[in-house]
């Protein structure tokens, strides 16, 4: 999420157009998320103003696709 999208979801939220709940579960995303194969920082693009940059040497195949997707569930 970056401060362009940040700022629409605040917005939808207060014009009625996003539940608070559902804002709850995106603003969640944006933490760290510690992968048993990587750390993801989910608050790099408001913080740096770029996203976060995968490092692939070590994983395999299928663990950077998984960072990529966001599947950054365990």
């Amino acid at each position: 999420m970056n401060e362009v999208t940040l700022r629409k979801l605040l917005e939808d939220v207060r014009a009625g157009r996003v539940p608070s709940e559902t804002a709850l579960k995106r603003l969640k995303s944006l933490s760290i998320h510690d992968l048993d194969f990587a750390r993801v920082d989910g608050h790099r693009s408001l913080r740096k103003g770029f996203p976060e940059v995968i490092y692939c040497e070590g994983k395999t195949p299928t663990q950077v696709v998984k960072i990529a997707q966001g599947d950054l569930a365990p």
